[in-house]
């Protein structure tokens, strides 16, 4: 009976392994930690970038002084996809808004679309009403929107979703600056402003 508890004395009082062993109860919330960490940062990383897309041409648009025609506006749909990084499609609209003070109420003067957007409308412009800023008189407000598909890496951290941003800006030197033109070169007789 003495050697039996003795081994079993010696087997509780035997350190070697534990750290091992340890170490097997730690690794998994650890691995966890690491993987849920990731994948958090890259939806916000997503969602960031997404958001400075929307702005960079938004910003671009409110320097440019000649017609953006519809070369113009693929060129900022791939400038979109470029700065987004999505391996999924994304979408931009580019949209001219002003507000009317005897209806008061805001209307589209024109809206392009690249990808899943309609071109904004009266209707649709309900949607995003209370996200415009206060525009003052005889002033335009040019809106880009952009949205793109997420699907977390690593399986069903986050559930798959779509971003989308909105950036309004002033055109920075006049409000007939801002004109669509369905022609690479046309003239005043092809624009709408």
């Amino acid at each position: 009976m003495s050697k039996i508890t003795n081994f079993f004395r010696r087997f509780r009082d035997d350190e070697g392994g534990s750290m091992v062993i340890e170490s097997l109860f730690v690794l998994p919330a650890l691995l966890f930690a690491y993987f849920g960490t990731y994948v958090y940062f890259d939806g916000f990383r997503s969602s960031s970038q997404l958001s400075k897309a929307a702005y960079t041409i938004a910003d671009q648009l409110g320097r440019e002084t000649g017609y953006i025609t519809p070369n113009y506006l693929d060129s900022l749909y791939s400038l979109n996809e470029l700065l987004t990084a999505s391996p999924y499609e994304t979408s931009l609209r580019v949209s001219v808004i002003d507000y009317d003070y005897e209806n008061n109420d805001y209307r589209v003067r024109w809206s392009r679309r690249r990808g899943d957007y309609t071109k904004l409308t009266a209707t649709s412009l309900e949607t995003i009403k209370a996200q415009l800023p206060l525009i003052p008189r005889n002033e335009v407000v040019i809106v880009v929107e952009n949205m793109m598909y997420y699907e977390a890496p690593y399986g069903n951290w986050l559930p798959s979703q779509t971003f989308s941003e909105m950036a309004a800006v002033r055109p920075r030197f006049n409000s007939s600056q801002v004109c669509w033109n369905s022609q690479e070169n046309g003239d005043t007789s092809t624009q709408t402003c």
